[in-house]
């Protein structure tokens, strides 16, 4: 019997971390698709000297992962290593597979607080994982299909989950990244706001 329960617990191990690997490979994949279409966007506008208003961009069957039409920019923070492309929303589904900006709050084309929202995760949506590491007066870079913004870190603080505050527009632009921390526990949430540079 101890065995049979010996072989079963070897077998559940593995099929974990099949499980979690092949996430791994289609967060990797899906994050690529999204930022090779968006550049392509970007490199269409370039040669054709104007906007391009409709692109044809493959929709992934499976609906786990987001759509690539959804992409509305590339977060860059070159301290963390980090390229990433930004949906549109902050439900668990996109967030899986990129990190999302928060619907209702100002895109970096406009003045205001622009909010992103990211996972600290291991199997899935790690792309905040590394976030507690920025310092104040450390990079932040969107590119969008506008221009390039460049933001300074001015501000990182821990809050509760109910402190929506942070969320809140400004009269300046900036931006907000939230996360959750600790890690694994996710009681609180990490929030880095930085300034645009002009």
């Amino acid at each position: 019997m101890k065995r049979v329960i010996g072989i079963i617990m070897i077998l559940a191990g593995a099929c974990l971390i099949i499980t979690i690997n092949y996430t791994k490979y289609r967060v990797d994949k899906n994050q690529k698709e999204m930022i090779n279409a968006f550049e392509n966007i970007i490199k269409d506008e370039v040669n054709n000297d104007k906007p391009v208003n409709k692109v044809e961009i493959k929709v992934p069957e499976n609906k786990l992962e987001i759509n690539t039409k959804d992409t509305i920019g590339i977060l860059y923070i070159p301290k963390i290593d980090i390229k990433v492309a930004i949906a549109e929303g902050v439900d668990n589904e996109t967030l899986k597979y990129a990190v999302g900006h928060f619907k209702g709050t100002p895109l970096p084309d406009n003045k205001g607080n622009f909010c992103i929202a990211g996972h600290r995760s291991y199997a899935y949506g790690e792309f905040f994982n590394r976030l507690d590491e920025l310092q104040i007066d450390d990079e932040i870079t969107v590119e969008t299909k506008v221009r390039q913004y460049k933001y300074r870190v001015y501000e990182k603080k821990v809050v509760e989950p109910s402190e929506i505050s942070v969320l809140d527009n400004t009269k300046d632009p900036i931006i907000t990244l939230v996360t959750c921390t600790p890690v694994r526990i996710a009681t609180h949430r990490l929030i880095i706001k930085g300034k645009l540079e002009e």
